[in-house]
């Protein structure tokens, strides 16, 4: 069942691949007081539950203004009695530039329990964890920061079919993901129909995911790109992200981006 919430994180965070990493985002998509709440269903059972909000950082980090960007999951009343999760992912990030100062996790999933962290030195280019130091890229996130980070990058440069990689760090592990990008298709929404951007990351075969299994992902064609949907194969059915709920926007829900007027 974690996987399923660090799937949550990988389906929202993943479009980044297909921009380019720029060293300051100057303006920022989204501002403190957000929260986007997300549903997750396998075929129709809805099994959890997500939210991402943004906060300021209660810590400071070489004297920065920082954001603390939160994701959560637990399990809906459907599944609780088979499993009961409760998890959560906190990330602190550089206002400007939103790379990431820390990581950190709490992982509750019946009587199992386990805490983590990420500490990242981009002067040496090395991850600090609670199980050791690995070696990283200088603009190298982690899930949670990569999906705000990716929200924030200039996409009007962007054309169907277009393919880049990206590379993230989790479970003390640097991975790649190539995407594409499909083009433009209206998405049902909790404010009705908008136009979303699509995209198709890579997968890789393992426990998780199947042979040649796709996964789609839909992002608001709006000021704030906001991932409304997404859709995975997985080696048994498939698993469905859909956003129930927002607030706290910092741009009015579902405007098209000025690039796209």
């Amino acid at each position: 069942m974690r996987k399923q919430f660090l799937l949550l994180n990988l389906l929202i965070s993943s479009f980044l691949s297909h921009a380019q990493i720029s060293p300051e985002v100057g303006n920022p998509p989204f501002q403190v007081g957000e929260e986007l709440r997300y549903k997750i269903r396998y075929g129709l059972l809805n099994c959890a539950e997500g939210i991402m909000r943004v906060e300021e950082s209660p810590k400071e980090f070489n004297n920065s203004k920082a954001f603390r960007l939160i994701a959560s999951g637990q399990t809906s009343s459907a599944v609780s009695w088979i499993v009961n999760v409760q998890n959560r992912w906190d990330s602190y990030v550089n206002a400007n530039t939103l790379l990431p100062y820390m990581f950190t996790e709490t992982v509750r999933e019946d009587n199992y329990r386990r805490e983590g962290y990420i500490s990242f030195d981009r002067k040496n280019k090395k991850a600090n964890t609670n199980k050791g130091v690995f070696n990283i890229n200088e603009d190298t996130f982690d899930i949670i920061s990569m999906f705000y980070y990716a929200r924030a990058l200039e996409l009007s440069g962007v054309r169907p079919g277009d393919v880049l990689t990206f590379s993230y760090f989790l479970d003390d592990t640097l991975y790649p993901m190539n995407i594409r990008y499909l083009g433009k298709e209206k998405v049902k929404t909790p404010n009705g129909k908008v136009e979303c951007l699509k995209f198709t990351p890579s997968l890789v075969k393992g426990r998780i995911f199947k042979k040649n299994g796709k996964m789609y992902l839909w992002v608001t064609n709006d000021a704030n790109r906001i991932p409304v949907r997404a859709d995975v194969e997985i080696l048994v059915g498939a698993i469905h992200l859909d956003l129930i709920s927002y607030k706290n926007l910092k741009h009015p829900f579902g405007q098209l981006a000025m690039s796209d007027k």
